[in-house]
This record gives structure tokens, sequence and C-alpha cells, in this order.
């Protein structure tokens, strides 16, 4: 086991304060750090090759201990006490680590999803997760919730280490240099079912916020699609949509 000297027991104690001040978007960016929760976001870190500057882990946990060994990480143990104050989950299991947050990539002609304006940390993370099954780039703009908080990682549940996050997208001119083809979803768009998705041009879904959508002055840029919705419900759910609109296009290009 990589060692990290004593055992941490009170959940006062400075080191521990530190890592909650992670939870902050500030502390994030400025230290370029962020936590996972886990065993499962622990090996998918570590085999993505995501640099772990530290594991947190209760007495006994072989297995954090083991992916800890393997990979020369330090490991600090904890008490029961003290990962509830560190651990973004309700009832954490453990480890935590902490991890440096990876570069943004530059915007490549493929496929995109791109998070606009999303509030909600599961949504984003449903979202993230989504597109890594489906092969599709994750981009969002500055008003989106931070894409490395705890609790989006959380939510994608290794959908971080299985796709490119990209760089911010600031307006549509930065999808239009990318060769990207901006598709807005909204309730009064076209039916998706009438729009080209076989087309090999790359695509951009944007996905708006869950109560005011997609910017008008976004929408009046970009074609805007909608899903035919028989059962007279007025919207789904940003994950959701995101999900039907890259299964539709990843099962239309394959055909």
């Amino acid at each position: 086991m990589a060692g990290g000297g004593d055992m941490i027991t009170s959940p006062r104690n400075p080191r521990i304060n530190e890592i909650r001040r992670l939870r902050r978007r500030k502390e994030r960016r400025a230290t370029g750090l962020t936590t996972i929760d886990g065993p499962f976001l622990l090996r998918e870190a570590v085999a993505a090759g995501v640099v772990v500057d530290e594991v947190f882990a209760l007495p006994g946990d072989a297995e954090a201990e083991a992916v800890a060994d393997d990979a020369g990480i330090r490991l600090t143990q904890i008490s029961a006490d003290v990962l509830p104050r560190i651990a973004s989950s309700v009832n954490p299991r453990g480890p935590v680590a902490i991890i440096e947050i990876p570069p943004a990539v530059r915007i490549a002609a493929s496929d995109s999803v791109v998070l606009w304006d999303i509030a909600d940390p599961g949504n984003a993370g449903t979202i993230i997760r989504t597109a890594a099954a489906f092969g599709f780039q994750v981009l969002a703009t500055a008003g989106t919730v931070d894409l490395w908080s705890p609790k989006v990682v959380r939510a994608a549940v290794g959908g971080h280490f299985r796709t490119n996050i990209g760089e911010t997208v600031d307006d549509l001119e930065m999808l239009d240099r990318a060769g990207l083809v901006p598709l807005a979803t909204a309730a009064d768009g076209v039916d998706v079912g009438k729009v080209d998705l076989a087309d090999p041009t790359p695509v951009a879904f944007l996905i708006g916020n869950e109560a005011h959508g997609i910017p008008g002055s976004i929408k009046s840029r970009a074609t805007t699609i909608a899903i035919a919705m028989p059962g007279g419900t007025e919207s789904l759910n940003a994950g959701v949509t995101a999900g039907v609109m890259m299964y539709l296009r990843m099962s239309r290009r394959r055909h």
C-alpha cells in the first residue's frame, strides 16, 4: 500500500477542510483539482490515465489499497466519521480520490452535444454518460454547471473518462469554425423525424437550460428540432432529450 502517514480521524482536520473546498467551482478552477467517489470511478480514472494525486480510504478497504498500490498513488486512511465530510454522495462507501482535471480539448469536427446553460448536475452527468456511450464529444457554455463538479462526475458514472470534454462554447461561430451544424432542441422545432440525421456532416445538438431552454438569439441562427410527443407532455427532461437525439443520430448514421 502507498502509505500516507497517520490515519485522519477528525472531521475538522485542516487537510479535510482543503478537500471540502474543492466542492466550490472557484476552488476547482484555481487548483485544477476535483474529487471522485467510489471504487468504480477510481478504477476508471486510473485506466484512463488521469492523474490521481491521493486516495482517502477507510481502514480495511482492500480494493482501494490495491488500486493505489498498483498505480503508485499516495493513500491516506480516514475514519468513518471523516468520510461523509469529503464525499459527494449521501451514503458514501469510499474511497474518495483527488484527481487533476484533464485539460479541455479543442472542438473537433465530430458529432457533439452542447450543454447550453444546463443547471442541474444530474442532467449534466446523464448527458455526459450518454455521450460517452454513443461516441459524442461534450461541449458546454460558461453558464452551465461545472462539468467537473463532484456531483456531475458521480452522475456521469465514468463518462468523463470515456469521451472528450471540449473547450467552453461562447457562440455558434465556434461550432461553425469546427465544421459542426448546430441543431437546437425546442418544443416548437421541426419534427426530428423530418431531419436528415444520416448526413455525414458533423452535428452539434444544443440542449437548453431546464427552465428557459435555448435563448431566442441562438435558436434563430440554428436549425430548431423537436421530438414528437403524441402523449401530450409539454416537454422532456434535458437529459432524456439529449439521449434521444444522440441515439437517433447514431442509429441513422449506421444504416
